[in-house]
């Protein structure tokens, strides 16, 4: 999922994550549309749902490539939804309270974990695995 630029010298930003496939899971509707548009503004095709139910409906007509979800509080992915996410080779980065990062990674070792709160360039540039200049 990731270019690894070492620059953005003469790069676009809207050439970043272009025509990959996201899905957002986002109980919250503005954080999950500014994660959608942070991900829209870098090229990527974002796709944001409010609950399990409508993801996994989404799913069924998409191929993504990515799913990215919110968990705030003590809130979790659920297990099917997580089968689905496996099953369709998704990779996945989890949204939480700096507090759950460690259980996070421990449950889903393969997914990135980032705060609820991550500013939008921050955002791209993680998933991107480039550093900030």
């Amino acid at each position: 999922m990731t270019t690894g630029l070492d620059t953005f010298d003469d790069f676009s930003w809207a050439n970043l994550l272009a025509g990959r496939d996201v899905l957002v899971l986002d109980p919250d509707a503005a954080r999950g549309l500014r994660t959608a548009n942070a991900l829209d503004a870098a090229g990527a095709r974002a796709s944001r749902v409010a609950s399990v139910e409508a993801a996994r409906d989404r799913m069924l007509r998409r191929a993504f490539v990515l799913a990215v979800v919110a968990l705030p509080g003590e809130a979790s992915i659920d297990e099917a939804l997580h089968a689905q996410f496996a099953a369709a080779g998704l990779h996945l980065m989890l949204l939480a309270e700096p507090a759950r990062h460690a259980a996070l990674r421990a449950r889903h070792p393969g997914a990135r974990v980032a705060g609820l709160d991550l500013g939008e360039r921050q955002f791209v540039m993680l998933l991107t695995g480039t550093a900030d200049e």
